[in-house]
């Protein structure tokens, strides 16, 4: 698998603390004053602009862990729970408390509000805004995050308003990505330039402007990348605990693994008997050389057959990429009946992994199908799996969240503190 380059917002924030150092013995030496919280009105101050980026980049991190890790993953069957309980997201539940005790409302929110308070703030400190990398950055997060929100809430509820469709922060979101990508431009900054870009061509394409989408994933390179990053010094990915020290997943019974549990068995050619794709890599052997004897999951039904996609706590979690932007194409290409445009950029797409290209499909229904795996298989846990598998059925085009909830409602706090809410109680 060819390497991406990454793009990263490494910015360290340091404290403010005064140290006071006399001569009369080593208690003065130890003795320090802590400059205490700073004034909001401080933050005004340009020198702040990276730490303020800084804050919402580690927002966005954490907004994006509850559902990486487990909910989004497994609610859109991109990999399987190893609950025996069953509960909630695992049978395709999810209500307004599930919202809330899962964490994911209140850190969608928090993210979004940071980043757009955030934006504002920096259009009134930063005399060179329309140019500044910092500005261009503020406004992707901005971006990012009303993404986040429009591909797996229910409703957009902003700053205390009422409900509107969640398809409001498509519109927002594009609109931050265009003030993202014009100042980056600007600056002459181009990883953010192309981040804004892979940002807009998504949220368009789910607003039904296909022309415009591909305009901008075209001009995104293949191998560029742009991510979430996590540390263990820092934000840690919820993703390795859940995987590796919980056991709360696995790939056993997923779209990947079909495989009944616990089976006495394995088939002499197990190895060609699995889906193994670079894109989607996962192990039978992690924790066993032989797979037969892998430990079993938190709850005891499965074996723990883990993703290896993300191995560490400060594994990066990609937001947009080429590959993305390819397959995004392709969509486009098939919607037009373009079956063989389809196909050539798929192939490119899979290229990026070193994979083999594939024929072109015989009919529309069976490029749909083809389509649907490219598509999973290259966002696989980066949670963006449910909003597509919600659109295709919304759609007709697929069945696999029948019965089941196809977004996050709002969350039971937010419906008992905003009087805009009121039909929801």
């Amino acid at each position: 698998m060819k390497t991406y380059e990454k793009t990263r917002m490494r910015v360290a924030v340091a404290g403010l603390v005064v140290a006071v150092f006399g001569a009369s013995g080593c208690g003065d030496l130890l003795e320090v004053t802590n400059a205490g919280l700073i004034e909001d009105e401080s933050l005004n101050d340009p020198t702040f602009a990276p730490a303020i980026v800084a804050g919402m980049s580690a927002d966005f991190s954490r907004a994006l862990n509850p559902g990486i890790a487990q909910f989004v993953s497994v609610s859109a069957f991109e990999i399987r729970s190893g609950l025996s309980d069953q509960g909630e997201h695992v049978i395709g539940y999810l209500d307004h408390d599930t919202s809330d005790r899962q964490t994911t409302w209140d850190s969608w929110q928090r993210a979004r509000w940071v980043a757009s308070a955030g934006v504002e703030r920096l259009k009134e400190s930063l005399s060179n805004y329309g140019s500044n990398s910092h500005a261009a950055s503020a406004n992707l997060y901005a971006g990012f995050t009303n993404r986040l929100l429009g591909e797996n809430a229910c409703h957009a509820v902003i700053d205390g308003g009422s409900a509107q469709p969640r398809e409001t922060h498509f519109t927002v979101g594009e609109a931050y990505f265009t003030e993202a990508a014009q100042i980056a431009q600007a600056a002459g900054n181009d990883d953010i330039y192309h981040a804004a870009l892979g940002g807009r061509a998504s949220v368009r394409a789910w607003q039904g402007n296909w022309s415009g989408a591909v305009a901008d994933a075209s001009m995104v390179p293949p191998g560029y990348m742009f991510v979430a990053p996590y540390s263990s010094a820092g934000v840690q990915l919820r993703m390795w605990e859940e995987q590796f020290n919980s056991r709360y997943l696995t790939m056993m019974g997923s779209m990947w693994a079909p495989m009944e549990p616990l089976s006495t068995e394995l088939p002499d050619n197990w190895e060609e008997d699995f889906v193994f794709d670079p894109r989607t890599p996962w192990s039978m052997t992690w924790f066993d050389p032989n797979p037969l004897f892998a430990p079993r999951t938190r709850g005891g039904g499965w074996r723990a057959w883990p993703q290896i996609k993300y191995t560490t706590r400060d594994d990066d979690v990609p937001v947009t990429h080429g590959a993305e932007m390819l397959v995004l194409r392709a969509e486009a290409a098939l919607r037009q009946g373009d079956l063989a445009g389809m196909t050539t950029l798929l192939n490119e797409s899979r290229a990026l992994y070193d994979m083999d290209p594939l024929p072109q499909p015989a009919s529309e229904a069976e490029a749909w199908e083809v389509f649907k795996f490219e598509r999973v298989a290259t966002v696989w846990l980066e949670h963006r799996g449910f909003w597509d598998r919600a659109r295709w059925y919304a759609e007709g085009r697929d069945n696999l969240l029948e019965g089941r909830a196809k977004c996050f409602p709002i969350g039971r706090r937010e419906i008992d503190s905003n009087p805009n809410l009121a039909d929801f109680r």
